[in-house]
């Protein structure tokens, strides 16, 4: 695997999941005159549906200190299958505070302090910042709505949209096209649907921090994302 040296490139200084739909599967007949057909099959991502309410539910959460605890070394015996109950995602970067992802959860640690976030289900143009489809737009006018109905009663509220990328491709290009993408989001909230620019800021990871390093394209598809995150 590839060093990873990008650093998180901020784009708006702010003054402040639900389980995946199963991908759908393309079957192929391959023919080869005088022998049996071949079938293919090729997982066609799907975007995950929003929902409305767990994305008011989450947002409405506010962030909490945690204690951080150093966990004892375990020594795992040679050939001892390892079962886990949660998928995170835990990158150290010098100079960087650790961010520790919970996908079961929706929320990421960074610093003691337990964010929780949502998963937007915009799709973009292949390798650029365009919204691909009507459905991102109901995506963000929806989390639009859920942000701004927290804001309502909780006015020193505060959150940051995060882009990131799979591991496909080079690291400074997957960083400019996450900040991009995030920066879009962003305009699309402020601009568009009326989200106050003091209430939220923008960041893109790149590559950094993937659910699936080692996965397969679909797998991939799932770690090209935009979050939310409440961060105050």
């Amino acid at each position: 695997m590839k060093p990873r040296h990008c650093i998180a490139l901020a784009l708006v200084a702010h003054a402040v999941a639900q389980e995946p739909a199963p991908p759908v599967v393309v079957r192929e007949e391959v023919v080869v005159p005088a022998t049996p057909p071949v079938v293919i099959e090729r997982v066609v991502p799907r975007a995950i549906p929003l929902d409305p309410a767990l994305v008011r539910r989450q947002l409405a959460i506010a962030p909490k200190i945690i204690e951080v605890r150093e966990e004892p070394a375990v020594v795992i015996p040679p050939g001892a299958k390892v079962e886990t109950t949660e998928t995170r995602t835990i990158v150290e970067e010098p100079g960087l505070p650790p961010r520790v992802y919970n996908v079961e959860r929706n929320v990421v640690i960074v610093e003691g302090r337990e964010l929780p976030y949502v998963t937007i289900p915009v799709l973009f143009v292949k390798e650029t910042a365009e919204l691909l489809d009507s459905e991102s737009r109901v995506a963000l006018e929806e989390t639009a709505k859920a942000i701004l109905e927290v804001l309502a009663t909780s006015p020193d509220a505060g959150f940051d949209v995060e882009g990131h990328t799979s591991i496909e491709g080079t690291e400074d290009f997957n960083l400019k096209l996450s900040a991009d993408r995030a920066r879009r989001v962003y305009d699309e909230l402020t601009k568009r649907y009326g989200v106050p620019v003091s209430a939220i800021g923008a960041h893109g990871f790149g590559e950094k921090y993937p659910n699936y390093p080692n996965g397969n394209e679909a797998e991939w598809a799932l770690d090209r994302r935009v979050l939310v995150a409440r961060v105050k």
